[in-house]
């Protein structure tokens, strides 16, 4: 497992659980990694504003900072899922890569995610 693995690949939801149950998301939305290989950033998006972070993925761990974010107008549950999605990413949480899925988990949430083709 390489952060080569990661770069120039986007992510699309297709599993969240926490504290072993599955976390249902916002209808309508999911969520998105995208590893921006020219700015070496990630992108993250879970329905509503786009979480942009500094990433270093070395050694299975997806270390973040300095987030920013776009700043539009949402309802609460949109807003809400936002941040538990920002926080969670800010936790450091282990990353694997296995035929085109993306697992991220820490000890209470596990988010598996499909690599797919089309970039944003």
């Amino acid at each position: 497992m390489q952060d080569s693995d990661l770069w120039g690949h986007r992510y699309v939801s297709s599993s969240v659980t926490e504290d072993g149950l599955p976390r249902f998301l916002v209808r309508g939305t999911r969520i998105t990694l995208w590893f921006v290989d020219e700015t070496r950033r990630l992108s993250a998006h879970a329905g509503a504003n786009t979480v942009m972070f500094e990433v270093d993925p070395d050694s299975g761990v997806l270390k973040t900072r300095s987030p920013f974010a776009t700043v539009l107008s949402y309802p609460p549950e949109f807003t809400d899922q936002d941040t538990w999605l920002k926080e969670f990413l800010l936790l450091a949480p282990a990353w694997t890569t296995s035929n085109g899925t993306l697992v991220l988990s820490d000890d209470r949430i596990r988010i598996e995610l499909q690599q797919t083709v089309d970039c944003p």
